[in-house]
């Protein structure tokens, strides 16, 4: 079946597992990373941008877990609370119906179980949790309508840039709306009717209450009050150069515990967030103030400062039962995406904050985050045998200008066997002050960088592809361990369009590399070598190459990253895309003028415009992945086949362990009884303990530094001892 990406293909993906091609992968979040002397706890939890805070209970024990929605690339993060400590744990991405654009959880039938308000058509939907032994969720409604006086309910209008207020405006029990007018400046009220009309939170009925809730207008990042019966005086705006505004944010809690709900809000133009203070009850609201500089006017702290578009969100994050607020971006571009999750920790009460400025990064801090982008490869840049990483991205924002886009290096400080990463550089080879858009005379945006002998020195030379659909040649001057010279911009002339995803490899198998590039439309190019290995010629672009176009029933712009991989003699291709999906091909050997064959889909789940390398990287003889996305994070999955099992996998983790790494102890949380197992990398057992109880712990002090794995009953896991 030679078919373009467009059709239906077998998905092979569950939980935590890939399979195709008798490869099995497993999600792997043991492997060690560092930056400046610090092990970064959750290194693989596949990085931040835009992301939505939220409280939902995922293990179903009792306790408030964290769930992260980032708005780039429509991600979950998921994260398991245990000893005070967040563990990321995506697996239960899986338990979760497809987002997108924003999500609120919050529990509309007062059963105790936070359920999913979510976007959907100019409005939003519920997913009602269903959860009894597992995490479960089921459609209730996929565009809820309110009771506007006329003959027919309408759909509550939502944007999907804008963030709603869900809450008990009324304290009655059940949770009612705020969200902007279709027009702007007003926000409507729709009153939830549930307790009036059945007695009890498990109904949805809704009727708009109020036009003008609050009796203010709200401009240009500025307010008019009193407004009375929506009837305001004009508003003088200072911002002259801006139009109208097209997305807010809401938060209604009540932060001056009067019993009534005051407004934290944020405009898509601006970086402030702006306190609305409630002077009138829960029964009639009425705007007396505001303060545009909050945080800081309210008691002791500094001002959030989101450049653009900030949310703010009221969560307990500290562990201590007191909810604290956390300020992000929701904007998808040109915005604040390496410092993006503000954490101000409330040493006050729940209804009488006191917030404190902590970091600018929390959570980012302790994971893999290169901004906005990241396009992996594995290169070993000092010739020590080891596999190292680079990464290129899109850019680090900067304020007032075009983002930094530059090449990470992780070097392996492992072995052979059991890879180590330490983060050294951020801005490798210093191209980020390299000029490589010559029409602009500035540096180029998104690079994606790939690596071979293209002179004949026998030192791999580097090129990379920019966001304006062009190639940039460099050669390594190295000896030993490689150094970069920028040798022909715009190299051979090359354009593909846009975003351009190039990988040097031997195409047709005649000893000279050749050129494979992705772009920004979905298709492939193919650049044949017809010079020497000394002398290479591209003077030929055969696009489409396989008759692929990633994508194209979705979008009009697949954003098609190719990688070619020799799985023991026989091509493979794989396409990152657009919606995070990578995409699977073979017959390509012998058959480089015709239509490749679908063979899978990885459905990973970890973002949007996502790009894979591969690579035997623990020395096991199978391919291992590492995947990027447009969030600026890694993730990584093994094929290490004494993980395999042969039990059906599940959607729920079997088991958690923490910490990972570890220096003595480990802690096994499951339901799972029986006897565990610790089995080094040579396959032997070098210790075993009888588990009865749901928490475990054991000492390992005994056992050597490495990499071990651990059995209980036939589910598997592993870990590393440091």
């Amino acid at each position: 079946m030679k078919q373009k990406a467009i059709i239906i293909i077998l998905v092979s993906i569950v939980t935590n597992n890939i399979v195709f091609s008798q490869t099995q992968f497993f999600r792997d979040t043991s492997i060690n990373v560092t930056e400046n002397g610090i092990t970064l706890k959750n290194a693989w939890a596949s990085g931040i941008n835009s992301a939505q805070f939220h409280e939902i209970d995922l293990d179903l024990d009792g306790v408030k877990d964290l769930l992260i929605f980032d708005k780039t690339g429509n991600k979950l993060i998921p994260y398991i609370k245990k000893n005070g400590q967040y563990i990321f744990a995506p697996d239960y991405r899986e338990l979760f119906p497809k987002l997108h654009d924003w999500i609120i959880l919050a529990d509309y039938n007062c059963d105790g179980k936070n359920d999913i308000y979510t976007y959907s058509s100019g409005g939003f939907a519920i997913f009602k949790n269903t959860s009894t032994t597992s995490l479960s969720f089921s459609l209730v409604d996929t565009l809820v309508r309110s009771d506007y006086g006329g003959p027919i309910p309408l759909n509550i209008f939502i944007s999907a840039v804008d963030i709603p207020a869900i809450a008990d405006i009324d304290y009655d029990g059940d949770l009612d709306v705020l969200t902007f007018k279709i027009t702007g400046g007003f926000i409507e009220y729709h009153r939830n009717m549930a307790i009036e009309l059945k007695g009890d939170c498990d109904t949805i009925a809704f009727q708009l209450e109020e036009s003008c809730w609050g009796n203010f207008y709200e401009g240009l990042n500025n307010y008019t009050l009193n407004c009375l019966n929506c009837q305001c005086p004009p508003i003088i705006n200072n911002h002259t150069s801006k139009q109208k505004h097209a997305g807010s944010t809401i938060l209604a809690i009540d932060i001056d515990n009067d019993q009534d709900k005051d407004l934290i809000l944020g405009d898509i133009s601006f970086n402030n967030l702006n306190l609305l203070v409630n002077g009138g009850d829960s029964s009639y609201a009425n705007m007396i103030s505001v303060d545009s500089i909050f945080p800081a006017n309210h008691l002791n702290t500094i001002e959030a400062n989101m450049d653009i578009f900030p949310a703010a969100y009221y969560l307990d994050v500290t562990n201590d039962g007191i909810k604290d607020l956390v300020v992000t971006s929701n904007s998808e571009n040109n915005s604040e995406n390496f410092e993006s999750c503000w954490l101000f920790n409330n040493t006050g009460t729940n209804t009488n904050a006191d917030f404190n400025f902590f970091k600018k990064n929390f959570l980012q801090d302790e994971m893999i985050d290169l901004g906005s982008g990241s396009y992996p490869v594995f290169y070993d840049y000092n010739n020590d045998g080891l596999d190292d990483i680079i990464v290129g991205n899109y850019g680090y924002h900067q304020i007032g200008g075009n983002p930094r886009s530059s090449l990470a290096l992780f070097k392996n400080n492992g072995t052979p066997d059991t890879p180590s990463f330490e983060l050294i550089d951020r801005d490798w080879q210093n191209i980020s002050n390299i000029n490589l858009n010559i029409n602009l005379n500035i540096p180029a945006l998104n690079l994606s960088p790939t690596f071979g002998d293209l002179n004949g020195d026998t030192h791999d030379d580097m090129i990379l592809g920019d966001a304006n659909g062009k190639l940039h040649f460099f050669t390594n001057t190295g000896f030993i361990t490689s150094s970069f010279i920028l040798a022909e911009a715009e190299y051979k002339n090359i354009d593909v369009g846009y975003f351009a995803s190039p990988q040097l490899i031997d195409v047709n198998r005649d000893g000279l590399l050749d050129i494979i590039i992705g772009e920004q439309s979905g298709t492939i190019n193919y650049c044949e070598n017809t010079g020497t290995s000394t002398n290479p010629i591209f003077d030929t672009v055969i696009s489409n190459f396989g008759g692929i176009d990633i994508e194209s029933n979705i979008i009009s712009a697949g954003f098609s990253t190719p990688t070619l991989y020799d799985n023991n003699g026989i091509y493979e291709l794989y396409v990152g895309s657009y919606t995070g999906e990578t995409y699977v091909f073979d017959n390509i050997d012998n058959n480089l003028n015709g239509g490749f064959d679908s063979l899978s889909v990885l459905n990973t789940n970890e973002g949007g415009k996502n790009m894979i390398a591969i690579k035997d990287v623990n020395n096991d003889q199978k391919p291992d992945l590492l995947i990027g996305n447009y969030s600026g994070g890694l993730s990584f999955f093994s094929s290490d086949s004494l993980l395999i099992s042969n039990t059906i996998y599940t959607n729920i983790p079997q088991f958690n362990i923490y910490p990972n790494p570890t220096s003595r102890i480990l802690t096994i949380d499951s339901y799972i009884m029986g006897d565990i197992k610790i089995i080094n990398t040579l396959g032997k057992k070098v210790l075993t303990k009888n588990k009865k109880n749901q928490i475990t712990r054991i000492d390992l002090s005994t056992l050597k530094k490495g990499l071990y794995f651990i059995k209980i009953n036939n589910k598997d896991s592993k870990f590393i001892l440091q």
